[in-house]
C-alpha cells in the first residue's frame, strides 16, 4: 500500500530530466545525443528535446562546433540578462567585454538591445529579461524614468540588478566614479592652461552629454571645482554649460556656435563630458582654423578618442574609464550577489587621464597596429 501510495507522487518527466543529467559519468565527458539516449533508455527524440531544453536553461552545453553535449559548471546555471546599449564606440566595447567575460566565467548572458532614450524599449526588454527567468539583470540605458520603472519591476521580481555608469534605485552599481572623472578633466584643462597659455584663458565651454541628471551634475561639479581650484583667474562666470547634446554633430555645431561668439584672439578650454561630444568640438575647431587656442578632454577613452589623441591636435586627452575591462568586473560582482556573498553596492571603474604620452602604456598593442583615423 506505502509502495502505491509513493507511486502517485512520483513525477515520470522529472524523472526523465535526472536520468539524462546522471547519464554523464562526469563533468569532463562529452556525449552525442545518441549516446545519452542509450544511457537514459529513451528514444532519441525524447533526448534531444530533453538536451534542448536542459541547454537552454544552462544544465548542459554543447561543445563548440561539435553535436555533443557536457555538464555546465555550477555557475552556467546563473542565467544573467543584459540589457545593452550600442550606440558609441564605448558601449560595444562594453558589451564585447562582457560576451568574453562570460565565456570564459561559464555564465549564460542573455542580451537584448536598449536604445539611447528609448523608454518603451527598455521597459519591453526588461519584461523580456523578467519572463526569461533571468538571476541577475544589468542594465545599461539612460533614462532616469525607465531606470525607475526597471528598479520596480525587478524589486518585485526578487531579481538583483546591476547599473553600468548609471545607477538605478536600490540597485548596485559599477562604473564611472563621476567627480573623479570631472575633476580628473578640470585638472588636466588647468594644468594645461598653465604650462602653454601662463594660465590665461578666456573661457571654459561645458559640453554636457543628455542622459542621467545626477551623474552629469555630480561629473559637473568635480570638473567646475578642479578648474577654478588650477585657474584662480578664472571666474566662474567664464565656465559655459552648453545645451544638453548627444552626437558627434551635435558637439561641432555648438562648438562652432561658441567659437564664433568668441573671437579670433580668445583661447578656450573645452570639457566634453562624453568623446563623442569632445570628437565633434575638435571637428569644429579644426575647420575654424582655432588649433592654436583651443583644447578638448573627453571622457570615456575608448578607440575613436585614443585614434585622436595619438594623432595629435586639439583632442588632446581622455578621461579612461577602461571600457574593455568592465565585463571581467562586472560579472565577477554578479556572481558575488548570486552565491550570496556580501558585495559592495557601488564599484568603480579605474580612471587615469589618457594622453598622447602615455597611451603606450596603458595600450601599447595599439602602437604595433595603430586604428586608421576615420
Amino acid at each position: 500500500m506505502d509502495s502505491v501510495r509513493q507511486a502517485r507522487y512520483f513525477v515520470e518527466a522529472a524523472a526523465k530530466v535526472l536520468d539524462v543529467l546522471e547519464s554523464f559519468a562526469s563533468a569532463e565527458e562529452f556525449l552525442t545525443i545518441t549516446e545519452v539516449a542509450r544511457r537514459a533508455n529513451l528514444t532519441y527524440s525524447s533526448a534531444f528535446r530533453l538536451l534542448y531544453t536542459l541547454e537552454r536553461r544552462g544544465y548542459v552545453m554543447r561543445r563548440p562546433g561539435k553535436k555533443k553535449y557536457t555538464l555546465s559548471p555550477a555557475r552556467k546555471r546563473f542565467r544573467i540578462g543584459y540589457a545593452a546599449l550600442n550606440a558609441t564606440t564605448f558601449h560595444r566595447e562594453v558589451s564585447a567585454s562582457l560576451l568574453t567575460a562570460a565565456q570564459r566565467l561559464g555564465l549564460t548572458l542573455i542580451v537584448r538591445a536598449n536604445q539611447e532614450f528609448n523608454i518603451s524599449k527598455a521597459l519591453v526588454n526588461a519584461d523580456q529579461l523578467i519572463a526569461e527567468r533571468v538571476s541577475l539583470l544589468i542594465e545599461y540605458q539612460y533614462s532616469e524614468v525607465a531606470s525607475d520603472l526597471i528598479a520596480a519591476k525587478c524589486h518585485g521580481a526578487g531579481i538583483p540588478i546591476i547599473g553600468i555608469n548609471f545607477a538605478l534605485p536600490g540597485a548596485y552599481y559599477f562604473g564611472g566614479n563621476n567627480y573623479q572623472t570631472g575633476a580628473l578633466a578640470g585638472g588636466f584643462l588647468a594644468n594645461y592652461a598653465n604650462r602653454h597659455w601662463n594660465g590665461r584663458v578666456d573661457t571654459c565651454l561645458v559640453l554636457l552629454p543628455k542622459g542621467l541628471t545626477s551623474t552629469q551634475e555630480t561629473r559637473k561639479l568635480g570638473l567646475t571645482e578642479a578648474l577654478l581650484k588650477g585657474l584662480p583667474s578664472l571666474r566662474r562666470s567664464e565656465i559655459e554649460i552648453a545645451p544638453k547634446a548627444l552626437t558627434i554633430a551635435q558637439g561641432n555645431r555648438l562648438t562652432l556656435e561658441r567659437l564664433k561668439r568668441l573671437g579670433a584672439s580668445k583661447r578656450i578650454l573645452i570639457a566634453a563630458l562624453t568623446d563623442h561630444l569632445g570628437l565633434g568640438a575638435e571637428k569644429a575647431i579644426r575647420s575654424a582654423g582655432a588649433a592654436d587656442r583651443a583644447v578638448v578632454v573627453g571622457q570615456g577613452g575608448g578607440k575613436d578618442a585614443r585614434t585622436r589623441i595619438r594623432t595629435g591636435g586639439p583632442f588632446k586627452a581622455s578621461v579612461a574609464f577602461f571600457s574593455e575591462s568592465y565585463g571581467e568586473s562586472i560579472l565577477q560582482l554578479a556572481i558575488r550577489i548570486l552565491d550570496g556573498d556580501r558585495a559592495p553596492l557601488t564599484s568603480y571603474t579605474n580612471h587615469v587621464v589618457l594622453t598622447r604620452e602615455n597611451l603606450n602604456e596603458y595600450y601599447p598593442d595599439e602602437r604595433i597596429h595603430p586604428i586608421r583615423r576615420t
